[in-house]
């Protein structure tokens, strides 16, 4: 983190958790376009990332992320594990003076130090993705979005894998569900980032288990705005929703 501070850059605010949703304050720097950020956790920079939005609207693209969105929702999901494990994830700001000329050209500051910030520093959360999968470039201009689909879902499952339940008006609304006593095994510990694929397509989005919000500790599966788009595109209040589970953090919704 000394490094960053030593070339510019500031504390410009953090992440924190309202009603068990990733929310965002920042007290610096708001609506400066051209703009390098850097989420931090206990002096060690966990992501880097540029834009020419306003940085508050840039940010708020992790608070929302869209169902296209690959970068901003495995970051929703990796802040919420953080901030559920009692973490501050910081966000520090450099922003383009705009007094770096070549001749009569500007030279873009965060355009220019991004790609060298994430080659020494070798964030965690920038790291590339492993999973083979076919990717489709969003045409947004700013930063790295993808749209991802899995290559590959297995046909069958045991039917101990598989489950059904009734899309409350809660859950249709906020874009979560609870898992029953019955079958609160078959997912992982609270805090833990969830692959969640949906429907025919498979399209993929990232969610996140949170077991304390219940009173008996089992799972609720938070999935947040591209899961509640996905309910309201697809199906009706109470209406039943199919859900396959493909390994302790990956599961597959749809119709039964």
């Amino acid at each position: 983190m000394d490094r960053l501070e030593n070339i510019g850059f500031e504390k410009v605010g953090r992440w924190k958790l309202v009603n068990g949703l990733v929310d965002l304050e920042l007290t610096n720097l708001k609506n400066r376009r051209n703009i390098l950020y850097a989420f931090v956790i206990d002096g060690d920079v966990m992501y880097i990332g540029k834009t020419v939005q306003p940085l508050e609207k840039r940010l708020y693209g992790y608070k929302y992320p869209r169902v296209s969105q690959t970068t901003n929702i495995k970051n929703n999901a990796n802040i919420l594990r953080c901030l559920s494990d009692n973490k501050v994830v910081e966000i520090f700001a450099l922003p383009d003076s705009g007094l770096h000329q070549i001749g009569e050209f500007h030279l873009n500051l965060a355009a220019g130090l991004e790609d060298s910030l994430i080659s020494v520093l070798s964030p965690a959360w920038n790291g590339a993705e492993t999973r083979t999968r076919k990717v489709t470039k969003d045409v947004s201009k700013d930063d790295n979005e993808s749209k991802t689909e899995i290559l590959k879902i297995p046909s069958s499952l045991d039917k101990e894998d598989s489950f059904d339940f009734q899309l409350r008006v809660t859950y249709y609304n906020q874009g979560f569900f609870n898992v029953s006593v019955k079958h609160e095994h078959l997912f992982p510990k609270d805090g833990s980032s969830l692959e969640i694929y949906l429907g025919k397509s498979k399209e993929l989005i990232f969610g996140s288990i949170n077991r304390s919000v219940n009173a008996n500790n089992t799972p609720r599966v938070m999935g947040r705005v591209p899961l509640r788009d996905w309910f309201q595109r697809n199906f009706k209040t109470d209406g039943l929703v199919s859900v396959d589970i493909l390994s302790p953090n990956s599961i597959w919704l749809h119709r039964p």
